[in-house]
């Protein structure tokens, strides 16, 4: 049904070449971001059971992309797996993105059930293009270098805000929602954030419509609680990452490594 029906209107080599090139396969960027989220968030197990599956329906963008060529696919492809002797008569290009893992970048391994030599130029260009993703991990670790402490911080405030919000919505009624006074006090930094957003800007939305919630559920409390008041400290937080910029010597970092990997990937005009 996939093969027959989805497959031939997909743009399947540019499906393939960007997994190859960009896909954190051995998950270091997960491995980064994972401790932000409370223990046992099922968004991650969701997304290990999208790699697993993605290893299973990968043959079959590589059986469309060879049938695209206008050739039988049953002659080039054995238990769903390309010949790997025939590598060496494609193009580096497609060879690359019909070996047996798509996510390998070592030539030896690539070549490593073909008879017979290979081109001494067709080996360069392959192996150029099975570097790539290897070089592309290293601007992009760079990149984290630069971002990362900022992604985990507004990641983590995030999460704990939206299990805070999930919480006191749980142990209380619809009925009993109302908004907090517009004219409540705001620390300088929402204040500071409030002012110079955008009316339609999404996080600024959902920060006030969080402090108005909480404000809420805290109505009518002489003292307010705890977890009330842990809960204004992450919208806080949020609006000062939001609202932080960094600083020129690391844009030009940032730069930098963006032009890198799209001058490697052929992406930059």
């Amino acid at each position: 049904m996939i093969a027959e029906r989805l497959l031939p209107h997909l743009p399947v080599y540019e499906i393939l070449s960007s997994l190859r090139l960009y896909q954190d396969w051995q998950g270091d960027v997960l491995k980064h971001i994972e401790p932000a989220f409370p223990a046992g968030n099922s968004a991650f197990v969701a997304l290990r059971e999208d790699n697993d599956a993605r290893q299973r329906y990968l043959p079959l963008f590589q059986q469309e992309l060879l049938r695209r060529h206008g050739v039988n696919v049953n002659d080039f492809f054995t238990d769903g797996v390309f010949i790997p002797d025939i590598l060496p008569a494609l193009r580096p290009d497609l060879a690359v993105l019909l070996q047996t893992d798509l996510f390998n970048t070592d030539i030896d391994r690539m070549l490593d059930h073909v008879a017979g030599r290979v081109d001494d130029a067709w080996r360069a260009e392959a192996t150029r293009l099975l570097q790539q993703p290897r070089q592309i991990q290293h601007w992009r670790s760079i990149i984290w270098d630069v971002m990362g402490d900022s992604i985990y911080q507004r990641v983590q405030s995030f999460a704990e805000l939206a299990t805070a919000l999930y919480g006191f919505s749980a142990n209380r009624s619809a009925s009993t929602a109302s908004t907090v006074a517009r004219g409540a006090k705001l620390t300088p930094a929402l204040a500071g954030f409030f002012r110079t957003a955008r009316a339609d800007d999404e996080m600024r939305n959902f920060l006030m419509g969080a402090l108005e919630y909480l404000g809420s559920v805290a109505e009518g409390n002489i003292e307010v609680p705890v977890a009330i008041i842990r809960a204004m400290n992450d919208v806080e937080r949020l609006a000062q990452i939001e609202e932080s910029a960094l600083p020129p010597e690391k844009m030009d970092v940032l730069r930098h490594a963006l032009l890198q990997i799209a001058r490697l990937a052929g992406e930059n005009g």
